[in-house]
């Protein structure tokens, strides 16, 4: 636990960092890259002086930290994967860093990929100020800023509820200006979830954006009544349009999304008008590349390259993350001047069907698997209710027997003695025809 000291350093830090935060959106764009262009110098004479990769890569390449003046000069490093930071996650963390306060935080595994991302404080805190920008705009549908009620529908051991705890323990923060939250486990009976969200009376639900249309479609369904909160926040994967739209028609609910990664915690978010995802310039550098890896222009669709400009202690610059994106072809009519995406695809993983006929995200059971000691990736496929096969990468020194052993008690565990498994390994998982890897396919109708 931090002291009272740590507590309030930080506190001030990120009171510091608001100052800007709801008039930068619309400060004039190169107002806006002068401070991206500040953090790709930064960053990068850090990564060169502490991160093995960067350094013996821009050495191989005979690059100096000089040439790097704009996120435009990031072109002149290599594209990164996932499965790198996977295998290889110490190629990427900063020594200056290592030992010092901060929080590896846990991917959700959307690809099937345990990656783990090594954060510092600073940048952890400038996210929590960053995110006054997202709750400026949910302000026009909430009605207010804080103190409102937010019931979450995730796995207890989430992306956000690691972050928290973080926030908690290192800062102060006003019991009128924190959110009342509660957090309801994915994997429970939906009646249950029922029972928890009515009593609680939310005024914001978040979660998966493809569990939450499939719930949401079974409460219409079923006639049962329910608490209808003043906003649905869906992140961690895209909800269908199908979905979007018969929540906000025939339930009246507005839906509302932002776009974030473990790899970069503050990457987009729309707006009140939700027509695109404004993208966080001064956090981020973005590209948007086609199949043949060029860079498309407004208009364009194609795959997310991100780089994270204020994350220290694991530098990450040129991700590929996976998803595919559509540029807006112009501003958005709101007045902000940061660009948009017109359209985030994100994963498209499906969601598990149970023996009751209700269905589960992935995002609830996958990290199980992925904590077996000697697994790199996973991919299960649904044939059947009962009937699924896991397949698995794993590291090269890892021992096959145990590893199995481990996974099959894994799977009879969260699927049932009866449930006829099949665990398979293999030395990689091809892509979709899309370049996406589904960590999650499903036979089964729901």
């Amino acid at each position: 636990m931090a002291n009272w000291l740590v507590k309030s350093y930080w506190s001030a830090f990120v009171l510091w960092n608001l100052r800007h935060e709801a008039a930068l959106p619309y400060w004039p764009l190169d107002k806006v890259l002068a401070i991206q262009s500040r953090r790709v110098r930064s960053i990068v004479r850090h990564a060169f002086r502490y991160v093995p990769f960067y350094r013996e890569t821009m050495l191989g390449a005979r690059l100096r930290p000089e040439d790097f003046r704009t996120a435009e000069d990031l072109r002149q490093l290599p594209l990164l994967t996932k499965d790198q930071l996977a295998r290889t996650p110490e190629r990427f963390q900063s020594s200056w860093y290592k030992g010092r306060t901060g929080l590896s935080l846990d991917s959700s595994g959307t690809s099937g990929l345990a990656v783990s991302v090594a954060t510092n404080a600073q940048s952890l805190f400038l996210a929590l100020a960053h995110g006054h920008r997202s709750r400026l705009a949910m302000a026009a549908f909430v009605g207010r800023r804080v103190g409102y009620r937010e019931a979450e529908i995730t796995r207890v051991s989430g992306l956000n509820g690691q972050i928290r705890r973080f926030f908690a323990a290192h800062s102060w923060n006003p019991r009128g200006v924190d959110l009342h939250r509660l957090t309801v486990n994915i994997d429970a009976p939906y009646k249950d979830n029922l029972a928890a969200l009515n009593q609680f009376r939310p005024d914001v639900i978040l979660g998966y954006g493809s569990f939450l249309g499939v719930y949401f479609r079974w409460l219409h369904e079923q006639k049962l009544p329910f608490h209808h909160p003043r906003l649905l926040y869906y992140g961690g994967d895209r909800m269908p349009d199908a979905d979007r739209l018969f929540i906000e028609q025939e339930l009246r609910i507005p839906v509302w999304s932002s776009y974030q990664a473990s790899e970069a915690l503050r990457l987009a978010w729309q707006c009140e008008l939700r027509q695109g995802f404004h993208i966080s310039l001064d956090q981020v550098a973005v590209r948007v590349l086609d199949r043949e890896g060029e860079p498309v222009g407004p208009g364009g669709t194609g795959e997310c390259i991100v780089s994270n400009l204020t994350n220290r202690a694991m530098v990450i610059l040129n991700l590929r993350l996976g998803d595919i994106v559509t540029l807006a072809a112009g501003p958005c009519p709101c007045g902000r001047t940061l660009p948009c995406f017109e359209r985030v695809e994100g994963r498209t993983d499906d969601l598990i069907v149970r023996p009751d006929g209700s269905a589960t995200h992935a995002l609830g059971f996958l990290y199980r698997l992925q904590r077996v000691p000697g697994v790199v990736q996973v991919q299960l496929t649904q044939h059947e209710v009962r009937r699924l096969l896991l397949r698995v990468v794993c590291s090269p020194r890892a021992v096959w027997t145990e590893v199995r052993s481990r996974l099959e008690a894994e799977m009879s565990s969260i699927f049932g003695q009866d449930a006829a498994v099949i665990v398979e390994r293999v030395n990689r998982i091809p892509p979709e025809p899309s370049g996406k890897v589904r960590a999650v396919i499903s036979h089964c109708r729901r």
